[in-house]
């Protein structure tokens, strides 16, 4: 099950520094794209809000 990023995003880019398969898009907060996400979970461990959480 692909991840989201909630409205408690900071856009500190963490997340797509880490994601593998580069899914992450910059915005006001950033987004992942499900039909590339391959539910990894490195975006959820290394966001420092905790912005990250599964569908």
């Amino acid at each position: 099950m692909p991840r989201k990023i909630t409205d408690s995003c900071i856009a500190c880019g963490s997340c797509a520094e880490q994601c593998p398969v580069a899914c992450i898009e910059q915005g006001d907060i950033y987004v992942i794209n499900p039909d590339q996400c391959i539910d990894c979970g490195v975006c959820q461990e290394g966001c420092p809000v905790g912005a990250i959480e599964e569908e």
